[in-house]
């Protein structure tokens, strides 16, 4: 069962219509798609075998831990008034023990009560549904990710294997971490500090025949969602600069760009915007969250890739797709027949990029089982600067 129309993964912040289950906790209401909370093989939807996320049923499991003792305490607290009953007390003392039980009874009852709402309280502030626990554990591994590369071309017809040699010759007074070829014959090379980066960049400047650049990572994208459509996008940013308080950054109206729009439920759509690393910085520690207006929106790192409508390659557009230019037939990104995927009207579905590579392809080239497609979004999120 596929996601609902008006509702976003909150791993992968994307819809998907196909065969991938959509999982909702029946306590949190939080989900996302059964492969993105790593819940896979399920055969029926959640909803329908009582599934509670881990972080839930972790609140609920020590609700009725706390409340099992309560009983324990209630059933003391009786047993202690009948011995209280049976050992003669002057009748004042055993007046006032008799009335300082109950007492003592609610304040115990009270402040479990207090523990659990504390806890509940704790796991609604932080977010603490599976799909985002398993959200969260991918950013660390994306903050941890070394941003000290270099990416070393040759100008001429150089092979890689040669040009590794050179470059360590080169570099000898200069601890790499490690390197790697890439698919495309260059070489890249990782360094143990941005200044030890910087001099072994400029060394490598000064040799004629090789290009050199530092792996710059992309500006983040990120998505608004359910926004009351605005046509004037200059003072949509204005309104999001001055509601958020983000003036104090330097050029903030020059970093932030609305790049596209997507229809929303009631008639709202999700703005997806392109931002500086400094403005998604700040978005983060505001938990994420956007004010417009009388509203407060979520917000979502945005990793679609870029596809082509026309020959289904991802990192460019069909209006710069060389194969258009050369008049290649397009290819269907619902069924990979040769014809428009708009005017699709087969009921099948195949991936054209997995067919290709011989995969299984009963999938569309967008779908979140497609392994293309996933592998190109994990890349873009891996090189994206998010900031923080």
């Amino acid at each position: 069962m596929g996601s609902p129309v008006d509702e976003l993964c909150l791993v992968c912040h994307e819809r998907d219509y196909g065969k991938v289950k959509w999982l909702k906790c029946l306590k949190c209401k939080l989900g996302g798609h059964s492969t993105c909370t790593r819940m896979t093989g399920l055969k029926s939807n959640a909803s329908e075998v009582n599934w509670v996320c881990d972080p839930c049923a972790l609140v609920i499991n020590s609700e009725v831990h706390l409340r099992e003792e309560i009983n324990v305490m209630k059933s003391d607290i009786i047993e202690i008034k009948n011995m209280l009953k049976d050992i003669r007390l002057p009748e004042n003392l055993q007046n006032s023990v008799m009335a300082a039980l109950p007492a003592l009874t609610d304040g115990v009852t009270l402040a479990v009560e207090e523990a659990v709402s504390a806890q509940s309280g704790q796991v609604e502030k932080d977010g603490m549904n599976w799909a985002e626990v398993v959200s969260r554990s991918r950013k660390r591994k994306r903050t941890q990710k070394n941003k000290n590369l270099l990416i070393i071309k040759a100008k001429g017809s150089k092979k890689a294997v040669d040009m590794k040699k050179e470059v360590e010759e080169l570099l000898s007074d200069v601890q790499i971490m490690d390197s790697k070829f890439t698919n495309k014959g260059n070489i890249v090379i990782n360094l143990e500090s941005e200044e030890k980066r910087n001099a072994a960049q400029n060394k490598l400047h000064e040799v004629g025949n090789l290009i050199v650049s530092n792996g710059k990572r992309w500006d983040p994208k990120i998505m608004v969602c359910n926004v009351a459509r605005n046509e004037d996008k200059e003072s949509l940013i204005e309104e999001i600069i001055v509601r958020n308080n983000l003036e104090s950054i330097d050029g903030v109206i020059n970093k932030i760009k609305i790049v596209s729009e997507r229809p929303a439920a009631g008639g709202t759509v999700h703005y997806v915007l392109k931002c500086d690393p400094e403005v998604r910085a700040r978005i983060h520690g505001m938990n994420d969250k956007l004010k417009l207006k009388w509203g407060v929106h979520q917000v979502y790192d945005h990793y679609f890739p870029l596809l082509c409508y026309h020959c289904l390659k991802f990192g460019h557009k069909s209006d710069s797709c060389q194969s258009k230019v050369k008049g290649h037939a397009p290819h269907c990104y619902k069924c990979a027949g040769q014809h428009e995927g708009r005017s699709c009207q087969s009921d099948v579905r195949k991936c054209f990029n997995c067919a290709a590579s011989k995969r299984q392809s009963e999938h569309s080239v967008s779908s979140l089982s497609c392994p293309i497609f996933t592998s190109e979004v994990n890349r873009i999120r891996l090189n994206t600067n998010h900031g923080f």
